[in-house]
């Protein structure tokens, strides 16, 4: 598998992963999540999904970046 096709992967599987992330930030937002604790429903940006979503999206923007910008 060529350097090119791996990095196509890799954008795709962050892609779904960004957007599953905050999907799951919604949840929480939306007070439906069933696994967070209640105290941090007081303040969403400071629940597991918030901060996992803006790792996978900063992740996603990376691999973006290497994808069309690094020289490949």
């Amino acid at each position: 598998m060529s350097l090119i096709n791996t990095l196509y992967t890799l954008d795709v599987v962050l892609a779904l992963g960004t957007l599953y992330a905050w999907y799951q930030f919604a949840l929480v937002v939306k007070n439906r999540c069933d696994t967070c604790a209640v105290g941090l429903h007081k303040n969403p940006f400071r629940s597991k999904c918030f901060v996992g979503a803006v790792f996978f999206t900063a992740a996603f923007l990376l691999a973006l970046y290497a994808t069309f910008f690094a020289g490949v």
